[in-house]
């Protein structure tokens, strides 16, 4: 695992899916989940507040079609459990990533893509403190990863919250800010707060719940 590859996921983790089968029928299990191994290497107190989650997609939209096998060295198959969004339901562990397994292609060639997500339990309301936790949590992450690189390791500032609609920063004095929204490719329109660049506030409320909290870098125009 290449730390540069892992940092790069960490700053674009909101706005992409990976290319892990795109071109390949058949690759090894560690390039079907990029990522993943730096990820678990990590102490469960270093992570606690984040976690990576992997979904099928195709043509740059999730799918709920996609079939794939873990191939074992001795040749034992094991199908990858998808749920109705495209999410890995059960990801391989530390042994399996080292296993020499690869990940074979069932159906039409699609993508595995990771997604850089908050563990904070979605809800129309959502704590600013808590979610800059997480960003601080997330940044102290890529630091020890970067190692000696920690100077050029990308800042994550943002979070992101796809299905969610319209939503607003209350103040601790009860007023409200309207929060700006970017097109996120395979996602659409989604709103987002960076904490650092409100003062003060407190709360973010949701038109919705978010189908998920994406962490991710300041936006950026493609």
């Amino acid at each position: 695992m290449r730390r540069r590859h892992l940092l790069a996921l960490l700053a674009v983790a909101a706005a992409a899916p990976g290319e892990a089968l795109a071109a390949a029928q058949t690759v090894p299990i560690d390039k079907a989940f990029p990522f993943l191994s730096a990820y678990l290497a990590l102490a469960p107190a270093e992570r606690s507040r984040f976690y990576l989650t992997y979904r099928a997609y195709r043509d740059k939209h999730p799918i709920a079609d996609g079939r794939a096998t873990i191939i074992a060295p001795g040749g034992a198959r094991t199908p990858v459990a998808f749920d109705r969004t495209g999410v890995v339901t059960r990801l391989p562990n530390v042994a399996e990533l080292k296993s020499g397994a690869t990940v074979e292609i069932d159906s039409a060639p699609f993508q595995i893509g990771p997604e850089l997500r908050c563990a904070m339990p979605c809800a129309t309301r959502l704590d600013v403190g808590q979610l800059s936790l997480a960003l601080v949590q997330v940044n102290l992450a890529v630091a020890k990863i970067a190692g000696a690189f920690a100077f050029v390791a990308p800042k994550l500032t943002a979070a992101y919250f796809p299905d969610a609609g319209a939503a607003v920063a209350v103040m601790a004095d009860g007023r409200a800010t309207a929060l700006p929204v970017f097109v996120v490719p395979t996602v659409g329109p989604v709103s987002y707060i960076e904490p650092a660049t409100i003062a003060g506030a407190r709360t973010v409320q949701l038109a919705k719940a978010p189908s998920r909290i994406l962490l991710g870098g300041h936006p950026k125009k493609t």
